[in-house]
């Protein structure tokens, strides 16, 4: 049994937005909108390889091992 469609109503910047995430063209929306379904349901997992170099960035962080912006613009004489 075919499963049955509605019809929404959606701005047209929206529209535009879903126009440029087609893969091709003519691509049909409900395929765009079912891959972004499919891409909140199922969102890509970061590798434990990721999650160490992110747990490893926070650390420097809190020990105070970085440079803010301001400063780095200071030592390249940059201002």
């Amino acid at each position: 049994m075919p499963e049955e469609t509605a019809t929404i109503e959606i701005l047209r910047s929206d529209r535009d937005r879903l126009d440029s995430l087609r893969r091709y063209p003519g691509e049909p929306y409900q395929v765009v909108i079912r891959r972004l379904l499919e891409k909140i349901e199922d969102p890509e997992t970061l590798s434990p390889e990721k999650i160490a170099d992110i747990q490893a960035s926070l650390d420097e962080i809190r020990r105070g091992e970085f440079v803010t912006h301001e400063a780095l613009k200071r030592d390249l004489g940059i201002e």
